[in-house]
C-alpha cells in the first residue's frame, strides 16, 4: 500500500503544537484555585490544551487515514496508532483520556474540573512532546 501521509502537513502541525506548549509552559504552577479565581488565565490554559489535543487528534486521524484505518470516535485514534505500532501501547493507554478532555473543553467548558486542568498543565505536558517524538520517528521510518 502506498503511504499517503503528508509529512509536510504533519510537521507543520507539530510546529503548531510546539508553539502551543511553549505558551502553556508560561502558566505552569497555576493551581486549581488560581484557575477558579482567574478566569482569563483559565481560559488561556483551557484553550491552549484544547488546541494542543486537537493537533494530536488531527495528526493521528491523518496518519490513520493514510494507513487505511477509519475511526468512529476520537478516543479510538490513540488505540489504532498503538495497534499500528506508531505509539507504544502503554503510552497510548495513558493518553487516551485526552480525547474526552477535548470534548469537555469544547462542549462543557462551564463544568471543567480545574484540578484536572491544573494537573495536566503542571504534570502532563510532556505527554504532548512524547507524542510529537513518536510521530517524528514514524515519519523518519516511513519516507
Amino acid at each position: 500500500m502506498v503511504k499517503l501521509v503528508d509529512a509536510e502537513l504533519v510537521l507543520l502541525k507539530l510546529q503548531e503544537l510546539n508553539r502551543y506548549l511553549a505558551q502553556l509552559k508560561k502558566h505552569q504552577g497555576a493551581t486549581a484555585s488560581v484557575l477558579i479565581d482567574d478566569l482569563d488565565k483559565a481560559w488561556i490554559i483551557q484553550h491552549g490544551l484544547q488546541l494542543s489535543i486537537q493537533v494530536l487528534l488531527d495528526i493521528g486521524n491523518h496518519i490513520l487515514a493514510a494507513e487505511g484505518v477509519a475511526v468512529r470516535e476520537y478516543a479510538d485514534i490513540f488505540h489504532e496508532l498503538a495497534r499500528l505500532k506508531i505509539l507504544p501501547e502503554e503510552y497510548a493507554q495513558s493518553i487516551k483520556g485526552m480525547a474526552g478532555l477535548r470534548n469537555l473543553l469544547v462542549h462543557e467548558y462551564a463544568g471543567i474540573d480545574m484540578d484536572i486542568v491544573s494537573d495536566i498543565l503542571n504534570n502532563r505536558l510532556q505527554d504532548f512532546s512524547m507524542f510529537a517524538s513518536h510521530i517524528a520517528d514514524y515519519l523518519t521510518h516511513n519516507k
